[in-house]
């Protein structure tokens, strides 16, 4: 196993234990430190159920662009071709975005600020732990095309085509 995959599944296995104490955590408990579940108002939860579709749709749709091309879904090794179509002829990183949005509803959605960070250490995590590793993986398994590709298209935001 190599330096990279072990640092990649240690990561991975802390943004769960993230997840999995962090969040029940900024859900039960609020900022005046009562153990209950604040919702914010109607308008917001609203935002918050479509940023969570949108997300979902991102995560859902870009997930099924890579496993049709023969790509893993979880890992960071590339699959038989680059896969630079659909979601993927926007922006090079839709699964990410899609996990930051999905991350975000609940910070919406729910009063207890502590939430803010689960969208922010999911965005961190993505930008400096896990798309770097990403990177140098399919620049290793694409050489020039990704280049090109990664010259052409942008991580996170559409690029306006003039």
């Amino acid at each position: 196993m190599q330096r990279a995959d072990i640092l990649a599944g240690g990561f991975t296995f802390f943004t769960v234990g993230l997840w999995a104490g962090a969040l029940p955590a900024a859900l039960l408990v609020d900022d005046d430190g009562v153990f209950r579940v604040a919702w914010r108002p109607v308008p917001l939860l609203v935002l918050a159920g479509l940023v969570l579709l949108a997300g979902s749709a991102l995560v859902y749709g870009a997930g099924r662009q890579l496993s049709r091309a023969g790509g893993r879904l979880l890992g960071v090794r590339p699959g038989p071709v680059l896969v630079t179509d659909g979601w993927y002829r926007l922006v090079r990183n839709p699964q990410h975005i899609g996990t930051v949005l999905v991350a975000l509803a609940p910070a919406v959605a729910l009063a207890p600020r502590l939430i803010w960070m689960i969208p922010l250490v999911a965005a961190v995590w993505l930008v400096v732990g896990l798309e770097p590793l990403e990177d140098r993986r399919l620049l290793d398994a694409f050489g020039d095309d990704f280049r090109d590709y990664r010259s052409a298209v942008w991580p996170w935001l559409p690029r306006m085509r003039g």
